[in-house]
């Protein structure tokens, strides 16, 4: 997951975040991790350094992140920054992935994304959390979500994201 500012952030919300960038941000996973097995020596070397690159680059763009991991930034997982425009954010997050030469997911892989988000949603739901909203886009966020801030409700998050939708990675803070 691509790391946030150098302010203190909560693991709820770093989690939270995390799960809404990776639905938006779905998109600009590299194919090689969709592939099975592990990745050649190739796969290794072009995604070298990844993470410095598109850290820079969101800098450039009036962020204030660190470097990512690289296999944070090839898989497509970013946490948004507390505190900024979270539109702009994700536009710059696409442009930079896209000039370090993060590869675009198949539309085969966003939709096997958007069933897994509908599964872990209906997941919560059968957990108690009736009320939990019905998700747009492909993926799934818990803003604005009232009772998301409830530590049984992260503990049933998370439960329901490892069982649905396992690829998924959260940054644990």
């Amino acid at each position: 997951m691509i790391t946030s500012t150098n302010k203190p952030r909560s693991p709820r919300a770093a989690r939270v975040a995390a799960v809404l960038v990776l639905a938006v941000s779905a998109s600009i996973a590299l194919s090689a991790c969709s592939g099975a097995g592990s990745p050649s020596a190739a796969d290794t070397q072009s995604t070298s350094g990844i993470g410095a690159r598109w850290g820079a680059c969101m800098r450039d763009a009036g962020f204030d992140v660190e470097d990512p991991a690289d296999d944070m930034v090839a898989s497509g997982t970013v946490t948004i920054p507390q505190g900024v425009d979270q539109g702009r954010y994700e536009e710059e997050a696409a442009s930079c992935s896209d000039r370090v030469g993060v590869q675009r997911a198949d539309t085969s892989e966003e939709q096997k994304w958007a069933r897994q988000y509908s599964q872990v949603a209906d997941c919560i739901r059968e957990h108690g959390y009736d009320d939990f909203p019905e998700q747009t886009d492909g993926g799934i966020t818990t803003q604005g979500y009232p009772r998301a801030s409830e530590p049984e409700f992260e503990e049933t998050f998370q439960q329901c994201l490892h069982e649905y939708s396992p690829d998924t990675k959260t940054q644990a803070r």
